[in-house]
């Protein structure tokens, strides 16, 4: 059978008829096809012509020499990564930097050898096929990196069509958003749900780490908070509402729907039930910032009854409270207080806590943009490494 393999070609170029017969036979003779050119324009137009692998070259040629077909090859795209071997008689440093400045991979100097000529092109080629490999991995990184950030960037918009868009309508509460996603898809979600004819769920939650795997675990649990077989109720043997599940309910269900184990990651959560009759709440907090309510004399309250994170097991509890009208609660997450500014400084809590404050005097939507914009004269791009999510609610 016939090999098929393609033998590994080598150019010569060089305007000695004796020196490139003498040439071919050591190559012949280390298992190496051989094309001859006598200048640098026949030799330019072999590279055109067939696909040559590395190419030994003399510089003292008339017409095309060898500087300038050296430059010529580096000068064009296809035929940069075939290695040169200069071989020369001429051994001074200067022509030596010179071949190398123009791209050269080796200088020779004649006479040569036939054992440390052929070991000199086995090492040239060898790095040829070393970098060849290392560009084509590079190529297929760059590319699966491509993909990937289109995945992001598409799972990136599909988390903000999760968020209520418009904001729940309700007589009872005034809603005011602010959602800034980090430079790649996070955990950040918030919602705003009706349960029964006097119950509203409202909740913020945040999947730790960044990514795909954090966006589709945010995905998995909004659906696991949102729908006919959602854990925010309790329905009969005929699928009906029987009742709505209570914040500590809540938070186990996701507990054990998403345990730590199984996705590697947990979520923090702040899930307030609100009866729109009574304007009285019951809330857990779990492993997130705390719930901060404002009275409308400026009062300010830390509401942080709950536990760890769901996902990594433990125990919880609730706390209550209830809305006077003018009363504000305020969900964040910790994208505002862990926010880094150009200096390299945190945001804090101070800082956050005392905007929130300051911003008593406006309206809810304007509170909300008074808050970010204080946050923006802290540190000017808003475009960190973290969701920053933040949701006020008032009581009409």
């Amino acid at each position: 059978m016939k090999n098929l393999v393609k033998k590994t070609t080598v150019l010569i170029v060089d305007n000695n008829r004796g020196k490139r017969l003498l040439i071919n036979t050591y190559l012949r003779e280390g298992g190496y096809g051989v094309v001859e050119a006598a200048d640098g324009e026949t030799g330019f137009e072999a590279c055109l012509q067939q696909s040559i692998d590395l190419i030994l070259l003399d510089i003292g040629m008339l017409g095309m020499g060898g500087f300038s077909l050296c430059d010529k090859l580096q000068n064009d795209e296809q035929f940069q990564s075939i290695p040169v071997i200069i071989l020369s008689s001429n051994g001074d440093i200067e022509t030596r930097v010179r071949a190398f400045e123009l791209g050269s991979a080796d200088y020779i100097v004649e006479p040569v050898a036939k054992s440390e000529l052929l070991i000199r092109i086995r090492t040239r080629l060898a790095n040829s096929r070393l970098l060849d490999s290392l560009q084509k991995t590079n190529k297929e990184l760059l590319k699966k990196q491509q993909q990937q950030m289109q995945d992001l960037h598409a799972a990136a918009d599909f988390q903000q069509h999760l968020l209520p868009n418009p904001v729940h309508e309700c007589k009872t509460l005034h809603f005011a958003p602010y959602f800034k996603p980090s430079r790649e898809v996070g955990g950040d979600i918030y919602n705003i749900q009706r349960l029964d004819d006097e119950h509203l769920a409202i909740y913020i939650l945040d999947v730790s780490g960044h990514g795909f795997a954090a966006g589709m675990m945010t995905l998995l649990a909004t659906q696991a908070l949102s729908g006919s077989t959602s854990i925010t109720k309790k329905l009969n043997p005929d699928g009906e509402v029987e009742s709505v599940s209570s914040p500590k309910e809540v938070v186990m269900a996701l507990n054990a729907e998403f345990p730590l184990t199984r996705f590697n990651c947990y979520m923090t959560i702040v899930y307030l039930l609100y009866n729109t009759r009574k304007h009285s709440f019951r809330y857990c907090c779990a492993g997130h910032p705390p719930l901060i309510h404002i009275t409308k004399t400026g009062a300010m309250t830390f509401l942080d009854a709950g536990g760890p994170p769901a996902g990594m097991d433990g125990s919880w509890n609730e706390g209550e409270g209830f809305l006077d009208s003018g009363d504000r609660l305020f969900f964040y997450t910790d994208g505002f207080t862990g926010y880094m500014n150009e200096a390299g400084e945190f945001y804090g809590q101070q800082r956050f806590f005392g905007s929130i404050l300051s911003s008593g005097r406006f309206s809810l939507q304007a509170s909300v943009q008074s808050i970010v914009e204080e946050l923006k004269q802290f540190g000017s791009k808003l475009d960190g490494d973290d969701d920053m999510t933040l949701l006020a609610v008032e009581r009409k």
